[in-house]
């Protein structure tokens, strides 16, 4: 019985024991883990949410300035940070060979100039001789026209004579017939001799004026010949005369369409010396815009070739006092990017201070490098102390949103999940059927919910809400249970695990802040 006893005493002293030693290292562990529990506070404030991304500096305007005619570097006005003027000069080539094709393409055009004076003269000559051609034709014509005038006399007298011709010989027929009769009679004793000798004598008579008027139709038949004669001659005259103005109008005309020719020769010459004059003035390489010299890539003695392409000779900016930050926001962020858009950035030469602009371009143009697409947004900054240079890179943020007096919760809260987390499951549709188009829409216009802790009575309790916008540190808070001064837990030891911020998206990381 008192072995028993024993027994009893020592079983009930090894429990003892170890229940004493497990409460023990389970006190020490909770009293661990309350110790390794970090907590952040709830406040109440602005927030403003904002896009970073990387860019690089450049003048507003930034101009290269190059050669249009080739040569040799004779003279170097300016270099590096110069200030410069518009119209001034930056450099000289040798001009000696652009004033010699000046002198060259001026003696053409003097030479050209001749020509044509010599041409229009020319041209004078053979109007002259134009007008004295139809002078001739004239003349011809006149005689033609005098020709038929004596044909239509001849003609006339002709018809004169014919019919005088006729009259006489009627009256030799009378004559004759009279002598007749009076032969007759004398034979008879009729009449007296002297009678009929004066019939005879009337009958010769006539016969001689027959005869003179044959002569006289024969003459005036010989005046109509001779009078057609002169026609044609006088007509021949004509058509030699009008030979000769066609001809001379040709020469004309050939004279012209010389001075024509030489006209144009004169435009080509002009053109030519106008060319020369051009590259004469190209020679000399004077500034487009006033600004200052940001590089130079010639030196002096240099030759420079412009067969092909105009060669870079110095790069200009116009003002320096105003500058732009070229930077690429990604396809995701650039539909809340807007012209008007206040900005901020940073440059590695000066970390600490913070230069401040607008955003003045959203261009419509992708830039697309190894799959990601990007959008070039160009900022607008002042540059009065000229602090910035061109080609510096900046650190860029673009302020979308703002929100004023609202819940913020710390991000770090966000990330913290307590030891006996379990993700939740996704829910599947039954029967293994996928979806319609119109429930997935459906389910994606859900309104995202967050999850953050607070510590109670050694036990972490979950607070859903609904998260706005987050600059990277605090994410508003638009519904939820939490108030100004809560603790939420941020981390537990090494019991935390952290997750995806919850501006995350599509795993290609945070880009908004």
């Amino acid at each position: 019985m008192k072995r028993s006893l024993v027994r009893l005493f020592w079983f009930i002293l090894v429990v003892g024991a170890l229940g004493g030693g497990g409460y023990y290292f389970w006190k020490q562990r909770q009293t661990a883990a309350q110790a390794k529990v970090e907590t952040a506070e709830v406040t109440r404030g602005d927030l403003r949410s904002r896009i970073t991304a990387t860019g690089n500096l450049q003048a507003v305007t930034q101009i290269t300035v190059g050669s249009q005619v080739s040569g040799i570097i004779q003279n170097l006005y300016v270099d590096f940070n110069s200030r410069v003027r518009k119209n001034q000069p930056l450099a000289q080539l040798d001009p000696s060979t652009f004033r010699a094709q000046v002198e060259q393409t001026t003696a053409s055009v003097n030479n050209a100039e001749a020509s044509l004076h010599n041409q229009q003269a020319n041209v004078g000559n053979q109007s002259a001789n134009v007008k004295s051609a139809e002078a001739a034709v004239l003349s011809a014509q006149a005689k033609v026209d005098a020709a038929r005038g004596s044909l239509a006399n001849s003609q006339a007298g002709l018809t004169t004579a014919e019919a005088n011709l006729r009259k006489g010989q009627a009256d030799l027929l009378l004559a004759q017939r009279n002598e007749t009769r009076q032969s007759t009679l004398r034979e008879r004793d009729l009449i007296a001799t002297s009678e009929l000798d004066t019939a005879r004598t009337t009958t010769l008579t006539s016969q001689a004026n027959v005869d003179s008027l044959r002569s006289q139709v024969e003459a005036a038949k010989a005046g109509v010949r001779s009078a057609e004669a002169n026609i044609k001659a006088a007509q021949a005259d004509v058509d030699a005369a009008i030979m000769r103005k066609e001809a001379a109008q040709q020469q004309l005309n050939s004279a012209q369409a010389q001075v024509q020719g030489a006209r144009a020769q004169v435009s080509q010459a002009r053109a030519n010396l106008d060319q020369a004059r051009t590259n004469l003035g190209y020679a000399t390489i004077r500034s487009p815009i006033d600004g200052i010299v940001l590089d130079r890539k010639v030196t002096l003695g240099q030759t420079v070739a412009a067969q092909f392409q105009a060669p870079d000779l110095f790069t200009l900016a116009e003002n320096l006092d105003q500058i732009q930050v070229q930077t690429n926001v990604d396809e995701a962020d650039i539909g809340q990017v807007k012209a008007g858009s206040r900005a901020t950035f940073t440059v590695d030469a000066f970390p600490e201070q913070r230069f401040r602009g607008k955003v003045k371009e959203v261009r419509q143009a992708p830039v697309t490098v190894q799959n990601v697409v990007t959008y070039v947004v160009i900022i607008d900054t002042r540059n009065p102390d000229g602090k910035l240079k061109p080609g510096m890179t900046a650190t860029v943020n673009i302020e979308v949103e703002n929100r004023e007096d609202v819940i913020l919760i710390p991000n770090s809260a966000l990330r913290f999940k307590p030891p006996d987390y379990k993700p939740p499951k996704r829910e599947r549709p039954q029967g293994g059927e996928r979806p319609q188009g119109g429930e997935r829409r459906k389910r994606g216009n859900f309104q995202r919910k967050s999850s953050v802790y607070t510590q109670e009575n050694g036990k972490f309790v979950e607070h859903k809400f609904t998260p706005g916008i987050t600059d990277g540190a605090n994410t508003e808070m638009v519904e939820g249970d939490l108030k100004e001064g809560d603790k939420v837990v941020t981390s537990a030891g090494t019991t935390s695990t952290p997750s995806a911020p919850t501006q995350g998206r599509g795993g290609r990381g945070p880009r908004m802040f």
